[in-house]
């Protein structure tokens, strides 16, 4: 039996990098970062993983995310409805790289991706996924939003 990846295109694939990369300038910190397919043949979400969800609501995040990315501009190849942004306790992400297995990206500077589906995590709710960096959880949820609400005051006030 040949093994089938499930991938997204050249163009989300480098689109996403992008975006992940301009979150981490402003400080959002995202411990898990990738596109999901909640099912077969569905469309691709973006989705970063952060814990200012839980301390802030997603709403706040959300809106300071969309906010700083009106100035620095959305990469072509995401709208900004596929941007999903996610709870790190969200029981489809709680653990998710000890239950895949998936190494801490990015290694040494590498763009690697991890790619991943079937049952193991369709149980979950996930078609398909391909990640970008999955990091264990962090408790600097309060920390992080501070300095993320800066920067993005700081970019609007620009």
């Amino acid at each position: 039996m040949a093994i089938t990846m499930i991938t997204v295109t050249a163009a989300r694939r480098d689109a996403g990098y992008e975006l992940l990369r301009k979150t981490d300038d402003l400080g959002f910190d995202a411990v898990g970062a990738g596109w999901y397919q909640a099912e077969e043949e569905g469309r691709w979400r973006f989705f970063l993983v952060t814990s200012m969800i839980d301390s802030k609501g997603p709403r706040w995040v959300y809106d300071q995310l969309m906010a700083a990315l009106r100035v620095i501009k959305i990469p072509d190849g995401i709208k900004p409805l596929e941007i999903h942004l996610v709870s790190p306790r969200e029981e489809r992400f709680y653990d998710l790289r000890k239950r895949l297995h998936v190494p801490t990206y990015p290694q040494d500077g590498k763009r690697d991706l991890f790619h991943a589906h079937g049952p193991d995590i369709e149980k979950l709710g996930i078609y398909a996924i391909v990640l970008y960096r999955m990091k264990d959880m962090d408790n600097r949820a309060g920390d992080i939003a501070r300095q993320f609400a800066a920067k993005v005051r700081e970019l609007e006030a620009a």
